[in-house]
């Protein structure tokens, strides 16, 4: 007796298993690559956002309460750091601060370095940024001219930056990837 035959068993060549995983690790390679990036901008915009907003909420705070605020670099979350340059990737603070530049307890906000992992961050010279209670600000540190930046630097790509530029009039804004205004070396001071 014999058994029904069945039809034909079908499968894949080791050819077409092979040029399919191919394919697969090409796609695989490019799209790393885009996504690194995509990652590295999303760092990037975050920081230079989550700073832009601190700025602007000191300015507010500054002529809310007729004192000035200040954004400054704090090791610690409780004081701003005075060395140079200022390196704000370990977090910064706002608080209000006295005539002699000392802050005034409780801290308004702190930032840890989380928010700006991932990124370099300098300011060159500047200490950081006090609002006074009629919305202007100045710069802390020995800094002249009417406009001033912090910038945001991606240490893997040093054309990509951002700067957050805050003007003697006390606005803000952020200015994305012009080599015009500055180009990031590696520690981006």
């Amino acid at each position: 007796m014999r058994l029904p035959r069945r039809g034909r068993l079908r499968g894949v060549t080791l050819i077409e298993l092979l040029v399919t995983l191919s394919v697969v690790a090409i796609l695989l390679t490019l799209g790393v690559g885009a996504f690194r990036t995509l990652i590295a901008n999303a760092k990037m915009t975050n920081a230079a956002n989550s700073l832009l907003g601190h700025l602007q909420f000191a300015r507010s705070e500054a002529v809310k309460r007729n004192q000035p605020v200040e954004v400054c670099p704090s090791e610690d979350g409780e004081t701003c750091s005075s060395s140079l340059p200022a390196l704000w990737q370990g977090g910064y603070i706002v608080a209000v601060v006295d005539e002699e530049g000392d802050v005034v307890p409780p801290v308004l906000r702190r930032v840890d370095g989380e928010a700006m992992r991932g990124v370099t961050v300098g300011s060159g010279s500047i200490e950081g940024f006090v609002y006074l209670p009629d919305g202007t600000a100045q710069p802390d540190g020995v800094v002249s001219g009417t406009q001033w930046a912090i910038k945001i630097c991606d240490p893997g790509d040093d054309e990509r930056i951002r700067q957050v530029a805050v003007n003697a009039m006390g606005r803000t804004h952020v200015q994305c990837n012009d080599p015009s205004l500055y180009t990031c070396p590696a520690s981006c001071p």
